[in-house]
């Protein structure tokens, strides 16, 4: 990764720059879309994680068929570093239009590909192969959408609230969840067990494909700076030290919210069926609770980093209270096994993370230059989340199994959040300073 810049010359101001307000929430709103669904494409698999289970690596043992489940989707994370690196570095040099296209349409793809993909009993061990190939190319898209996504909703619009439009990359990811958990649940409700093991399951992924219209909206319709007149990076800047300190903080930042979203949010359904023994319908509710409460707590977070700061007090104060409190929620469900219970002890950790993860979405790309902005941020999220994020729900499972305590999940999430509530604590603070 090089750093410093050397000006180009310009025919005046960037076509991003005359845009107009109206233009520009159109193109945030068009990327949030495009998040969105990238993300459920992404992580409905969670949702469904026992039927594919079944479908795709029958097992004598459900747990051990679920485990293999959850591996699969933590191939998925293997490819996220190498499209980090790539699509992330393309997104700084040929563009963030392009490179959201590319990694949209590379999303509906493997969404498809999942939705259509013959089971286990239909073409045997060739059945799982495709399923891991869908993941590999979701996985490589993902790492480089993160950056590029990120950089668009940060760079769209004015400095007073960039980190209400950074908020919604993580509000998307909450949404793309409720979009998943609701629809699973919804299924629940309305299929039998038997239709929905048949080809119930099916319908999420299928629905993914509808990622690839918007893939097409916004090839039409961001104008930004051509690449000939972006920044040109050499090797000479004196502060690439700085740059690739703020690459290694943003990675173990990272790392708890991660770890932190895909326990919560992705893994507690399963958690709640296998160890809590609550009904599958009831325990779809688990994910809808946390999805709703990231959708509406990460802009109003946000917001409140515009004018508060984004390091202090929002983000210190929302990890620690998550640290404090992850222990007594999970003491709480193990011990009172029922949906009001969980549910409740859910939104109080969820408050608490998306305060102490909400700002961070702004905090982190802001301490990067624009000309490098995607490819640090793309490369960065995607090591961490392939290294913490993509493996949660497989460690916290063998956890579980190898320690024979349910609690094991809460230990492994407060060990990765503090450390990046130490890494989110040595950012510079960049609420309302001018970038670049």
């Amino acid at each position: 990764m090089n750093a410093t810049t050397q000006s180009m010359p310009s025919r005046g101001a960037s076509e991003a720059e005359q845009m107009t307000p109206a233009q520009q929430r159109k193109i945030v709103l068009a990327a949030v879309i495009g998040n969105l669904l990238e993300f459920f494409d992404f992580t409905v698999y969670s949702y469904f994680a026992l039927t594919i289970g079944k479908q795709f690596f029958p097992s004598g043992d459900p747990v051990t068929s679920s485990l293999l489940a959850f591996a699969v989707f933590a191939v998925g994370f293997v490819m996220r570093p190498l499209g980090g690196i790539v699509l992330g570095r393309y997104a700084d040099r040929a563009g963030r239009k392009p490179a959201l296209t590319l990694t949209i349409l590379l999303m509906a793809i493997g969404s498809a590909s999942i939705g259509l993909a013959p089971t286990y009993a239909q073409i045997g061990l060739a059945a799982p192969l495709l399923i891991v190939v869908a993941r590999l190319v979701q996985g490589f898209a993902q790492g480089g959408k993160f950056g590029a996504a990120t950089a668009t909703l940060l760079e769209m619009g004015g400095t007073a609230s960039r980190g209400f439009r950074a908020s919604w990359q993580l509000a998307s990811q909450g949404a793309a969840a409720l979009l998943g958990s609701g629809l699973a649940a919804s299924l629940g409700f309305l299929l039998s067990d038997d239709t929905m093991h048949s080809w119930g399951w099916r319908i999420p992924f299928l629905m993914g494909t509808l990622i690839a219209p918007v893939g097409i909206y916004l090839r039409r319709h961001i104008r930004e700076e051509p690449p000939a007149q972006k920044a040109v990076a050499t090797r000479d800047d004196p502060k690439r030290g700085l740059y690739v300190r703020n690459w290694f903080l943003t990675i173990f930042s990272i790392m708890g919210m991660s770890v932190s979203t895909y326990v919560m949010m992705y893994y507690m359904p399963t958690y709640c069926i296998q160890y809590l023994h609550l009904p599958l319908k009831m325990s779809m509710l688990a994910g809808v609770a946390s999805s709703v409460i990231s959708l509406v707590m990460c802009p109003i977070y946000g917001a409140m980093s515009d004018r508060m700061g984004r390091r202090k007090p929002l983000t210190i104060i929302g990890r620690v209270a998550l640290i404090v409190l992850l222990y007594p929620a999970f003491w709480v469900m193990t011990h009172f096994p029922s949906l009001p219970v969980v549910l409740a002890a859910l939104i109080v950790l969820m408050l608490c993370y998306t305060m102490g993860s909400a700002p961070a979405y702004a905090l982190m790309p802001e301490n990067f230059p624009k000309h490098l902005r995607a490819g640090y941020m793309s490369s960065a999220y995607a090591i961490a989340v392939s290294a913490f994020g993509g493996t949660a729900q497989l460690v916290a499972g063998w956890l579980i199994r190898a320690t024979g305590n349910k609690m094991a999940p809460a230990w492994y999430m407060i060990g990765c959040v503090l450390i990046s509530l130490i890494a989110v604590s040595m950012f510079e603070e960049t609420g309302g300073k001018a970038l670049d």
